[in-house]
């Protein structure tokens, strides 16, 4: 979703969004039935996966046992040797990393915010991703999405307000 402004290379290289440590296991996406049937057919056992309750909606969340604190867990979709074996089926949460939704603190509206962590962005100029957030729409496309409560966020430490949506009046 994001191939204007983040290449498949650059991501490839890093993977940084598919580990987690203990601390950040809440950025883990969560996947739908529809997902859970293609990570069936591409092999992924199914007790790889938790299923929970978030919002009213069934989903799952990938299962991770950490032994300690410092621990880095891969995401069962990734292939070290090939990246995500999903391509671009994958959840919605993983096309649009380093970007999340979160909703306002005062319950009055959702913005996006960009993962501080994502080497691509790192202390770089934000200009090109704003460009594509605004001119091609795709900031609305994404918070078109924000009815879908299971993927939104609570407000963290580490990512920075980019798009905010107005308030209506």
């Amino acid at each position: 979703m994001l191939h204007n402004v983040l290449t498949h290379e650059t991501c490839a290289k890093c993977r940084i969004c598919c580990s987690f440590v203990k601390e950040d296991a809440w950025e883990s996406p969560l996947f739908s039935k529809e997902d859970m049937e293609r990570i069936k057919k591409a092999g992924i056992l199914e007790d790889c996966f938790d299923k929970v309750c978030k919002d009213g909606r069934e989903v799952y969340m990938a299962h991770y046992e950490f032994h300690d604190e410092k621990e880095i867990l891969l995401c069962p979709c990734l292939d070290e040797k090939k990246g995500c074996i999903l391509g671009s089926e994958k959840p919605f949460e993983c096309s649009i990393w380093p970007i999340r939704i979160f909703c306002r603190e005062d319950d009055e509206g959702y913005y996006l915010g960009l993962a501080g962590i994502c080497p691509a962005f790192e202390g770089k100029n934000h200009r090109k991703l704003l460009q594509e957030l605004q001119e091609n729409g795709l900031g609305e496309k994404i918070l078109a999405l924000k009815g879908r409560q299971e993927i939104l966020k609570e407000i963290q430490e580490g990512y920075q307000p980019i798009y905010p949506e107005e308030k209506s009046v």
